[in-house]
């Protein structure tokens, strides 16, 4: 925002009453404003001289406003709109204004008529890719040019890749809501008749003119009079409900001529027109705006580091919303930011995690986070404004959304395809599977390093380039979902263009997979670590390193892991758990026991021949013993992990590997209570018994070898000079031998 005039408005004596204190008529005629008769040209450039952003323009828009009549019913009609949109009773009720519609009809139809035709004459010449690059330009230059409605259209389309190839949406995603401020003599006329008394009466001062503009309306810091706190003051455009009202209907006529006519179109376009309008209606209402930011405020504002304005609601009606001043500066501002010492990186990492927990814990999100409605504050706060467009991701989608990043993960791109039936962008009739070769051919090729080290913008593409060659219906709520997610990562860019949202947004992911007992999660957990029934040890501990990054991350929460592989739910993630305990303790075993034959006999060749090294063992029993540390730790001191008593010859037998897991478990159940809980469960058992078993296995197997490697020590001792070498070998085994034994 724009620093806030220093003048305030006051209530002042007669002779001197500003425009805002004379009374205003019971009743403000406002309408959609009359176009123009010269049509519109949009050439092949820029749009910043359109008509509609002109002086002329607004100055033929304002003086619109004022002189036009409304249609009687439309006013309570527009209201209605925003709570249950029905596009058949609004072309009702406008049928009766035939001018407005004709005249706007032919602005459109000219406007958008030039550019299908030219549209049109490539796809004729084979052209279309081509000067696809062009064609999107002067999209965004007509649309803009043609106002408010088509501006938001435009910046819809812009995440539907089901919908538009790349270069359109590129060029689409540039569109801005820069309309000039209206005047503000009509902005405290609207105050007055919405909040059904005069402006001084309900706040001591204002700023004379808005500190903030945009397609809607603008925003006026004041004061409140019953309480004296700042706040800001948001008043809708007048007119500006009528002028939509218009160009949805047309909209709709347009694109219902569309479906009927061109079957090449993938999907019907009136269902996402409705869906777009009862959406924009819905912004336009702003008592629902304001009980948005308190669902919004219920929901996240426990989210460290996020808040949101306080609703006044005794100074909010329909078309005027106040709430509590927060002193910000925008995420975009770099000299500001800088010379507070903010870091723009820093709060869109802030907002990336509040974002992935709108969208995949509640499902209640902020369907339009663009850096104008995100403010930072000094004390490191993020605050987020605007909640006239808000979605819901339904539950299913929540779930569907992880599951997908791990498939992706892991490249198995057949369960992506599936994954598309879940998010409903394909209808279960139709066959995914001859999509996955498409996914294959995109992501190998730029899956070099890691998920993490991708552009999310560039997944984004790819996906679309693949969405725009099938069949694809991207639901309302995924395509805001892509539209949040780049805008943020697009404003990180600009500070970093190192910066990889997906990188960012991992921990949080990863704490979801460690921690929510939710049954979709825990497949997808099993999906993660598990390939062809062996744990992927690495996966599993890169979930405990980027989980422990995120905001909330609370070890306790790992109980409830640990609870569920005990669970009949568990089950198959126990037998491969099962294995790589063996592994990790055999390994710690097997140093331990190789060092002592080595220290006893003095004679480190000796000991390697008897108890050979394994393939990964260092690195086994360096996991083995950072997992004990990290569940035996307590105030920051580790327990020290147990001793195997020795056997036969040095060597551990099945009532010391028996006796050696007792004593893990009671040094366990000692240092974390709550696991001796988990002990009892028949799944520890289990557990327990297949890592026994398991040790058994292993550990008669290095007794044929020690036997093996004992008999060749001596036999090459006996024929080398002597029995010297024999002599030695049987000097270290008597070291070995339990002093309790014969």
């Amino acid at each position: 925002m724009r620093a806030a005039a220093s003048a305030r408005w006051q209530a002042v004596g007669p002779g001197r009453a500003s425009a805002a204190a004379r009374p205003a008529p019971s009743r403000i005629a406002v309408a959609a404003p009359r176009v123009a008769t010269a049509s519109l040209e949009v050439g092949e450039g820029d749009s910043s001289d359109s008509w509609f952003f002109t002086e002329v323009g607004q100055k033929t828009w304002v003086d619109a406003m004022e002189l036009s009549t409304l249609t009687p019913e439309l006013p309570q009609l527009l209201a209605e709109m925003g709570v249950r949109y029905d596009p058949e009773r609004l072309a009702e009720a406008l049928g009766s204004r035939p001018t407005e519609l004709a005249a706007r009809s032919v602005q459109v139809a000219a406007a958008l008529g030039g550019f299908i035709t030219r549209v049109l004459a490539d796809v004729a010449s084979g052209s279309f890719e081509s000067n696809a690059p062009q064609r999107a330009q002067q999209l965004r230059a007509v649309l803009s040019g043609l106002g408010p409605s088509f501006v938001k259209t435009g910046q819809a389309l812009s995440a539907r890749p089901d919908l538009l190839p790349k270069p359109y949406l590129d060029a689409l995603s540039e569109l801005q809501d820069r309309l000039p401020s209206f005047p503000s003599r009509i902005a405290f006329e609207v105050m007055q008749e919405e909040l059904g008394r005069p402006v001084h009466e309900v706040f001591s001062e204002i700023t004379p003119e808005p500190v903030a503009a945009a397609s809607l309306g603008q925003v006026y810091k004041a004061r409140l009079r019953s309480t004296g706190e700042e706040v800001a003051v948001k008043v809708q455009r007048p007119g500006i409900g009528e002028n939509i009202a218009i160009d949805m209907v047309l909209l709709r006529r347009l694109v219902a001529v569309v479906d009927n006519k061109i079957p090449q179109v993938s999907q019907p376009l009136v269902p996402l027109v409705d869906e777009f309008a009862a959406r924009l209606f819905g912004e336009l209402d702003y008592v629902q705006e304001g009980r948005n930011a308190e669902k919004f405020a219920r929901l996240y504002s426990h989210v460290p580091r996020v808040r949101v304005p306080k609703i006044k609601w005794e100074a909010t009606s329909r078309r005027v919303i106040t709430m509590e001043w927060i002193n910000g500066v925008k995420l975009t501002d770099e000299k500001a930011m800088a010379s507070l010492g903010l870091d723009i990186v820093d709060f869109v990492t802030v907002g990336i995690e509040c974002t992935l927990r709108q969208l995949l814990e509640a499902g209640f999100f902020h369907a339009d986070p663009h850096p104008g409605n995100l403010l930072a504050t000094t004390e490191g706060d993020l605050v987020y404004l605007d909640f006239g467009m808000m979605s819901e991701a339904p539950q299913s989608a929540r779930y569907a959304i992880i599951a997908h990043v791990v498939h992706l993960v892991n490249r198995d791109y057949l369960a992506m395809c599936y994954d598309y039936y879940t998010l409903e962008f394909m209808d279960p009739s139709v066959d995914t599977t001859p999509i996955a070769p498409a996914l294959a051919a995109f992501f190998d090729d730029v899956l070099q390093d890691s998920v993490s080290q991708l552009n999310f913008r560039a997944i984004v593409d790819g996906l679309g380039g693949v969405l725009f060659q099938y069949p694809f219906r991207v639901p309302a709520y995924y395509a805001l979902i892509l539209r949040s997610l780049t805008v943020l990562e697009g404003l990180a860019l600009t500070a970093d263009p190192n910066y990889k949202l997906i990188a960012r947004a991992y921990p949080y992911m990863a704490r979801r997979l460690l921690t929510d007992p939710a049954p979709e999660l825990r497949s997808s957990f099993e999906d993660l670590i598990l390939v062809n029934g062996r744990m992927r040890w690495g996966r599993l501990e890169n979930l405990f390193e980027e989980g422990s990054k995120s905001q909330d991350y609370d070890p306790a929460q790992l109980w409830l892991l640990a609870e569920w592989v005990c669970s009949e739910g568990g089950r198959p993630v126990r037998k491969p758990l099962a294995g790589e305990l063996v592994r990790l303790i055999d390994a710690t075993i097997t140093a331990a026991v190789r060092q002592q034959l080595d220290q006893r006999s003095g004679s480190a060749a000796l000991a390697a021949r008897l108890v050979p090294k394994q393939p990964e063992e260092a690195l086994s029993a360096e996991r083995a013993q950072l997992l004990w540390a990290v569940l035996t730790s307590r105030a920051g001191q580790a327990v020290p992990m147990p001793q195997l008593s020795a056997g036969l010859f040095g060597l551990p037998g099945p009532a010391e590997v028996q006796q050696y897991l007792s004593k893990l478990q009671a040094a366990l159940s000692e240092s974390a209570p709550r696991l001796q809980a988990v002990f009892e469960k028949p799944g520890a058992q289990e557990l327990l018994a297949d890592v026994q078993w398991g040790l058994l296995q292993r550990f008669a197997a290095r007794s044929i070898k020690f036997a093996a490697g004992l008999g060749e020590g001596l036999n090459s001792g006996g024929s080398g000079g002597g029995g010297g070498g024999a002599a030695k070998a049987a000097g270290g085994l008597q070291v070995f031998q339990p002093q309790s034994s014969a």
